[in-house]
């Protein structure tokens, strides 16, 4: 989409935010600022159904239940999240691949020094990551994979089914950072057979900053137990108190007869798993209104229509004599392609050049590199249009004209 004659095609790193998630704010100020005391007592119960809706909306888009659903307010926070979830004994070991982004494998740094175990290195192959791959480095002692759905440094979309299904051969897990396929690729996680999905929301679903979630398969929601309880997880003890959340209820919190130490059980959905308290209650507003903007468009949609523009942008650059370091197959593409030009001497400087190049001309991409590939990151969204692209080719063509002068 051109806005002000600006071609933005740099959404792998933030969306565009739509009216309608700005909006939130003026929304949540509006509440806020009423003073009416019929609204004044309705506040809470409103702003924790922005919370319940963000979940419901969340479900709804990666086809799951709410009650799997965490909010979350970054991917590293989902990340770190897993890591402290997933029990690792010290003779086990975990398999991150070359071309994940840090985040996978500083949310476990600190639990390795304590506890001892394994990091492995899988080395991608061809700019690729398969299970295949994986099952080289794999064995009975692997307690967890760690593995983007789309990497951020080149746009590959990894088999998510197939390494799941080989990580639960050998009885680990598989947590997935999704932040670069929610919102823009079509998300199934039932279908995929993951047991972690965590991505914040502020790339392709254009939400804003500090808002996220994290899926977690309702098996591991009932094994697994949060770091600590929260008391807006608590239910009402005993009987005659209605069915709902003790600290959220007038009639329990004005009662003299309870006490800190009452005994209570504690929801047993994924929302046991969030910091709770008072919430980030805008940044669920927003996130729900960004995920209803992509149900309303259609996911499906969504995907074919990037799908369509990495096939016109890879022809195109092809045409001008530059190869990609992304998948050409279309169950690996996603919505952002890379390439270079040979990263000479081991750095970037022609790639940054042509990124520097670009923004004067009001053309917005990213240089992302990482283990030797990478280069000039292009990425689309469903507000892309092909003229955006033809704009994007022209000046890579004349950037190459003039470099050859």
């Amino acid at each position: 989409m051109s806005n002000c004659h600006v071609v933005y095609l740099d959404n792998a790193a933030s969306n565009i935010y739509s009216p309608k998630v700005l909006a939130c704010a003026e929304e949540f100020v509006s509440l806020l600022r009423d003073e009416r005391p019929e609204i004044h007592a309705k506040n809470c119960e409103i702003m924790q159904g922005y919370i319940r809706g963000a979940r419901e909306k969340v479900a709804e888009l990666i086809h799951c239940d709410a009650s799997e659903i965490t909010l979350i307010e970054s991917t590293t926070h989902a990340l770190g999240l897993v890591s402290e979830l997933v029990d690792i004994k010290s003779d086990e070991n975990v398999l991150i691949c070359d071309l994940e982004y840090g985040a996978s494998y500083f949310c476990l740094t600190r639990k390795q020094k304590k506890n001892g175990f394994e990091i492995r290195q899988v080395k991608s192959e061809n700019n690729e990551i398969t299970a295949d791959i994986f099952k080289k480095y794999i064995d009975d002692k692997t307690r967890l994979i760690i593995l983007s759905a789309v990497q951020e440094v080149n746009g590959y979309r990894a088999d998510l089914k197939a390494i799941s299904d080989l990580a639960h051969r050998y009885g680990a897990y598989l947590a997935v950072d999704g932040v670069q396929e929610v919102g823009a690729m079509d998300v199934n996680v039932r279908e995929a057979g993951v047991d972690f999905y965590g991505a914040g929301a502020k790339k392709w679903l254009g939400s804003p900053f500090g808002t996220g979630f994290l899926y977690i398969r309702d098996e591991l929601v009932h094994k697994l137990e949060p770091a600590y309880d929260s008391y807006f997880n608590a239910l009402l003890p005993g009987k005659g108190w209605p069915e709902n959340v003790a600290y959220m209820n007038d009639e329990w919190l004005s009662w003299p007869g309870k006490t800190p130490f009452d005994q209570m059980d504690i929801i047993d959905t994924a929302q046991k798993f969030e910091i709770n308290g008072y919430r980030n209650y805008l940044g669920a507003l927003g996130l729900m209104r960004a995920v209803e903007l992509h149900l309303e468009y259609g996911q499906k949609n969504i995907e074919e229509k990037i799908i369509s523009l990495n096939i016109k942008l890879t022809e195109g650059l092809r045409r001008l004599g530059l190869d990609t370091v992304s998948s050409k197959v279309r169950r690996h593409m996603s919505s952002s392609v890379s390439f270079n030009f040979g990263l000479k001497d081991g750095e970037a400087k022609d790639e940054i050049a042509l990124v520097e190049y670009l923004r004067g001309k009001n053309i917005l991409v990213s240089c992302r590199c990482s283990t030797g590939t990478g280069g000039v990151r292009v990425s689309m969204q469903y507000y892309t249009t092909e003229e955006d692209i033809d704009a994007f080719l022209s000046a890579v063509k004349d950037f190459l004209s003039e470099r050859m002068k």
